[in-house]
């Protein structure tokens, strides 16, 4: 028993790979172990309180035995590759149940997985039923791959520490978009009550000061609902079927044009743009790129926006272009960052999140997006998709 024992069981539990289901890039490496060592059983083994319990197996049906007869209970207190030859002529392996019985281990090499703290985990192991040795070459594979599988298994901790620490952030997200709401929802509503009962008894100034209010209170709900957004598009779970691009950018043309009815915009959407997707992402995508089109083609009559498939050396590529305000290329590579604004001004309303919202979803579908634009003379915002 490791003189460290609640300090090593602490840390392999933290790994959260106990009693899971088989995963591919653990079952490789034992069958590489088995193959580099000429051997017909290879195991990874996590060494818990009173067993130890097998990640991989190759050539073996259990898939644990108690800790009390592990070869890897031992192999865990060394820093090498613990090595029996032959279990029959070690005296702490000789009368053990899996030597007299099956699996008939009769020669035994295991590398411990050993943390950077120095705690052993488990093994990567090789077993065979007659006695033998490892040779150097064999001896540093199995020391190589070791390293492999605890790369994986920090990997595999690392993703559970990002869950909880994503639904943290989620709940955080949500308490404090509630606790915001409150006070904003009571700052509108008392201030457009001051306009409506006192605004006659405030001179221009006081009801400038009124009007301020409430757009300062829009606007941060606004805010509030687009992180809210940008961290659900992060986090929510995708569905991916065959999606109809252009189909979605009509219905989403059809809402801005009743939103901005008094608007004279020409859309031009192509044809059969279809692509294998998220339909509730890819919608939200294109809501914001057609938008920001709408909106900063506002100056322009009429003004031109247009969805549309191009063939370039990235392959089928989809792109949104209006002839509006357009941006200075310098600027390109902070386009998609969060509160990053195409236009500093106060003409052209928005929270500088929907670009990062966009690129957050074409990322989760493994697509690229980059922006093209002249200043003066509009803008296009290119991504590919997988068809």
């Amino acid at each position: 028993m490791p003189a460290n024992e609640p300090e090593r069981l602490r840390e392999l539990y933290s790994y959260r790979l106990l009693d899971t289901d088989p995963e591919r890039a653990f079952d490789e490496l034992a069958e590489l172990a088995a193959e580099i060592c000429e051997v017909p059983i290879a195991l990874i083994s996590l060494v818990d309180q009173s067993r130890q319990w097998f990640k991989a197996r190759v050539g073996l049906d259990a898939v644990e035995t108690a800790r009390s007869v592990a070869f890897c209970a031992h192999a865990i207190l060394q820093s090498d590759v613990f090595i029996v030859p032959d279990a029959l002529l070690d005296v702490r392996f000789a009368d053990n149940p899996l030597v007299t019985g099956p699996p008939h281990v009769r020669f035994y090499a295991g590398a411990p997985l050993l943390t950077p703290e120095g705690h052993g985990l488990g093994t990567l192991c090789v077993i065979d039923r007659v006695p033998r040795q490892l040779t150097p070459h064999q001896k540093k594979a199995l020391t190589v791959l070791r390293q492999h599988v605890l790369t994986i298994a920090e990997l595999h901790r690392q993703h559970f520490a990002l869950q909880a620490l994503s639904q943290e952030l989620d709940a955080f997200a949500y308490s404090v978009a509630h606790d915001l709401r409150a006070p904003l929802r009571a700052m509108d509503g008392f201030s457009r009550f001051l306009a409506d009962e006192y605004g006659g008894k405030l001179d221009e100034r006081g009801r400038e000061y009124l009007k301020r209010i409430r757009a300062g209170a829009t606007r941060m709900g606004a805010l509030i609902d687009d992180l809210l957004n940008l961290s659900r598009v992060s986090r929510q779970e995708m569905r991916s079927h065959r999606v109809d691009l252009s189909e979605l950018a009509r219905e989403v043309g059809d809402g801005l044009r009743a939103q901005y009815a008094s608007r004279d915009v020409e859309l031009a959407v192509a044809d059969r743009a279809e692509v294998f997707g998220d339909r509730g992402l890819l919608r939200i995508a294109l809501e914001n790129l057609l938008d920001n089109a709408w909106k900063y083609s506002a100056t322009r009559a009429p003004a031109r926006v247009e969805f549309g498939i191009e063939t370039r050396t990235e392959g089928k590529t989809f792109f949104v272009r209006d002839n509006g305000v357009g941006f200075d290329m310098r600027y390109a590579d902070k386009l998609f960052g969060v509160f990053h604004r195409l236009d500093a001004t106060a003409q052209y309303e928005g929270t500088g999140i929907g670009l990062a919202i966009v690129a957050r979803v074409i990322a989760r579908h493994n697509g690229k997006i980059w922006a093209e634009g002249v200043p003066d003379k509009g803008a296009t915002f290119y991504f590919t998709l997988p068809a």
